[in-house]
C-alpha cells in the first residue's frame, strides 16, 4: 500500500475510534454542531417547497381594463385584437356589462336592480392577466399602455399584491442567505472551538512528536480528520432533525393556507444536494480544525 495512503487511512481510522471513545461528549458536541446548521436547512427546504405556490401566486396579478361608457361592440372588438397581439399578456377575459350586472345581482342575493336604475351603470370589462415572467417595472409599463388603448377610460393594476408577492421571496432567500453565512461561520468557530480542546488535551503528546521531527502536516492531519468525521455525523444528525421538522410542519402549514387555497408541498432534499451539504459541511469544519492546529503549532513554535 502506498504509505502516503496509508498514513491518511491510518489518522482516519484512529479520529474515528477517538469518536467512539467518548460517546455521551461525542454526542452533545454533534448535537450542538447539528442544530447549528438545521435552521438554514429547514428554511432552505421551505423556501424551495414554496417556490411551485409562488409560480401560481405570481400569475394572480392582473390588469383590469374598464372601457369607456359610451364604448359599444365595435370599439371592444378593436380593443380584444390589440389585446390578443400584444405579446406581454398571456390571457385576456372579458366581461360584459351585462354579465357584470348579472354577478352584481348574485352577489346580493339575487335581487333584480334593473327596476332600481334607469340604465347599466357598470361598463365592458377587460380582465388581462401578463406573463408571470414580467417584471413589476414592465407591468407598469403595460397597465399605462392599455390605459392609452382607444375607448378606454382605465386600466387599474393590483401593484400592491404583486409588489407583496415579489418582497415576500425576495425577503426569503435574504433570510437564508444571511443564515447560512452567519451560521456557516459559526460552525466554523464551534469546529475550531471543539479540536482545540482536543488539541489541549493531547498537548504534551503533541509536543514531543514535534522534538521528534514530526512535520505539521502529520501533527495536523488526526485533528482534520477528526473535524472531517464531526462534520459528517453531524450532518446525518441534522438531516434527521430537518426530516422531523419538515414532518411535524406539514400538517400546521397546510393548515394555515387551506383557506386561501394554497397547497404547500413539503419536499425533502435531492440526492446531489445531500452530498452537496455533506461536502461543504465537512470543509467548514476542516477549515475549523485547520485554524485551531495552526494556532497551537505557532504557539510551539513561539515557546521554542
Amino acid at each position: 500500500m502506498n504509505p502516503y495512503l496509508f498514513l491518511h487511512l491510518d489518522a482516519a481510522a484512529n479520529a474515528a475510534r477517538r469518536l467512539l471513545k467518548q460517546p455521551v461528549g461525542t454526542l452533545l458536541v454533534l448535537l450542538m454542531l447539528a442544530v447549528a446548521m438545521t435552521l438554514p436547512l429547514v428554511l432552505y427546504l421551505g423556501v424551495q417547497s414554496s417556490q411551485a405556490v409562488i409560480g401560481k401566486l405570481s400569475e394572480s396579478p392582473q390588469i383590469t381594463v374598464y372601457m369607456e361608457p359610451g364604448a359599444d361592440t365595435g370599439d371592444t372588438e378593436a380593443v380584444k385584437t390589440l389585446l390578443a397581439q400584444d405579446r406581454r399578456i398571456q390571457k385576456t377575459e372579458f366581461v360584459s356589462k351585462q354579465k357584470g350586472l348579472q354577478e352584481l345581482q348574485s352577489s346580493m342575493g339575487g335581487q333584480d336592480l334593473v327596476p332600481m336604475l334607469e340604465s347599466n351603470p357598470l361598463p365592458d370589462v377587460f380582465i388581462v392577466t401578463p406573463d408571470p415572467a414580467t417584471p413589476p417595472e414592465a407591468m407598469k409599463l403595460l397597465q399605462k399602455d392599455l390605459g392609452n388603448l382607444p375607448m378606454v377610460e382605465e386600466a387599474r393594476l393590483d401593484t400592491e399584491w404583486m409588489q407583496t408577492l415579489y418582497r415576500i421571496n425576495d425577503f426569503a432567500h435574504k433570510v437564508f442567505r444571511f443564515l447560512a453565512l452567519t451560521l456557516g461561520a459559526a460552525f466554523v468557530l464551534a469546529a475550531h472551538n471543539t479540536i482545540r480542546l482536543q488539541i489541549l488535551s493531547r498537548k504534551e503528546e503533541i509536543e514531543i512528536t514535534k522534538l521528534l521531527g514530526a512535520p505539521a502536516s502529520f501533527i495536523r492531519r488526526p485533528f482534520l480528520y477528526l473535524a472531517a468525521w464531526q462534520s459528517v455525523c453531524a450532518v446525518a444528525v441534522s438531516l434527521g432533525l430537518c426530516a422531523w421538522l419538515v414532518g411535524v410542519s406539514k400538517q400546521p402549514v397546510s393548515e394555515i393556507f387551506k383557506p386561501y387555497g394554497l397547497n404547500i408541498e413539503w419536499r425533502f432534499f435531492y440526492f446531489w444536494e445531500i452530498v452537496l451539504v455533506f461536502a461543504a459541511v465537512a470543509a467548514l469544519g476542516i477549515a475549523g480544525a485547520w485554524l485551531a492546529a495552526q494556532q497551537h503549532l505557532l504557539g510551539f513554535k513561539a515557546k521554542r
